[in-house]
């Protein structure tokens, strides 16, 4: 348990911290965020404000690449290492609906619908915000850690035990737009790379191969196949713990206009990367295959989009790079002017140059298995 002076510290820098927030120079960003979070059915109320703004301050990268917790603590040298690295923390915010299981002293515990893990909450402003938080109700909040409890931060809103289909909708949601939301549970971290593993030998059944070719025209449809035969291959052995949210529920696919329009689309399930689609993948593939081709236009600058663009993970160039690597060698000699490039010593440092955002971030599974009440409320849905 965490003692109140360290809880009331917590409070402390935490109001410090939203007034260093309020400071001219994140007028621009807090704008930006706002705009982008935009959407013309939703009501903006204080709360929503309120969450956004926390979202802003603890976990929003700014254009330098840092946030402002980060820059707060900067600006003050006078905190101790452990505030600091409490500070720090924060950046890691736990949301979803909090299923109220008893009251504990001044905590509540609940437990997480998305992660599915335990969690004890405390209020900064006193034991009193619980008061009438009943047993079987949610709590729809983000939270913080404050040593081994957490704080909730930014606004909380409560529903009651009725209200039960509501958090167990937003918790679906939640699992299904966010998935490493739930990572923080390791059960449910390998639970969803069996479940990515399983949709990827189901992708190899259905094709034949882990990376299919097709007219841009036909890309969605051959997707719609591709879940209707996981839909007709679920059985019993499923990985225990619930569904994966379900194939059978999925609506027919929709691609963007331009890859629609494409002359090839890619699709491929990589083992880590999961599933993806990528655009004009063919005329990359026939220059890899014959170099030659970089002298007409269009095969040079759509192998260069596959080198620049951030929606290209570096297992793609990989993959084509690794089918004849003396080819691989002449095309990126040949598209970057480098007449000793040689792809076996050069071409790590390649993709660490030009893909190094995506080499940085974790790999995270596709696919969140939701446990048994969330996959039964999505499928009575």
């Amino acid at each position: 348990m965490v003692d109140d002076a360290v809880l009331d510290r917590a409070a402390e820098l935490k109001h410090m911290l939203v007034e260093y927030s309020e400071q001219p120079r994140y007028d621009r960003v807090w704008h930006e965020v706002l705009d982008r979070h935009a959407n013309p059915d939703m009501l903006w109320d204080e709360h929503r404000i309120m969450a956004l703004w926390d979202y802003l301050v603890l976990e929003h990268r700014l254009a330098n690449g840092r946030t402002v917790v980060e820059q707060f603590v900067d600006a003050h040298p006078e905190l101790s290492d452990q505030e600091r690295a409490m500070l720090l923390g924060w950046r890691d915010v736990v949301q979803g609906p909090f299923e109220v299981q008893r009251r504990d002293g001044p905590a509540l515990i609940t437990h997480n619908l998305v992660d599915e893990l335990t969690y004890r909450l405390r209020a900064n402003a006193g034991p009193s915000v619980f008061r009438g938080v009943s047993r079987g109700s949610f709590l729809i909040a983000r939270v913080v850690a404050v040593g081994d409890e957490w704080m909730l931060s930014g606004p909380t809103s409560v529903l009651r035990p009725r209200d039960r289909a509501t958090a167990y909708q937003l918790a679906a949601e939640m699992s299904m737009r966010t998935p490493q939301a739930a990572y923080r549970n390791p059960d449910k971290l390998a639970m969803a790379w069996q479940h990515q593993q399983r949709h990827r030998e189901n992708f190899i059944q259905c094709f034949g191969s882990d990376l299919v070719v097709v007219p841009g025209h036909e890309a969605a449809q051959q997707l719609d196949k591709f879940w209707a035969y996981c839909r007709d291959n679920v059985t019993a052995s499923d990985p225990p713990g619930g569904s994966d949210g379900g194939a059978s529920s999925l609506p027919p696919t929709e691609l963007p206009a331009e890859m629609v329009e494409s002359e090839t689309v890619a699709l491929i399930f990589d083992r880590e990367d999961g599933l993806g689609h990528y655009a004009d993948y063919g005329l990359v593939q026939d220059a890899f295959a014959n170099p030659d081709l970089l002298r007409r236009r269009r095969h040079r600058e759509t192998v260069l989009s596959y080198l620049h663009d951030d929606s290209v993970p570096p297992t793609v160039l990989q993959r084509l790079a690794e089918q004849d690597t003396d080819k691989a060698s002449v095309v990126f000699r040949r598209l970057l002017k480098r007449p000793q490039f040689n792809w076996r010593t050069d071409g790590e440092e390649l993709l660490r140059k030009y893909k190094a955002d995506q080499l940085a971030r974790p790999r995270w599974p596709q696919f969140c298995p939701l446990n048994p009440r969330l996959a039964e409320h999505v499928q009575r849905r």
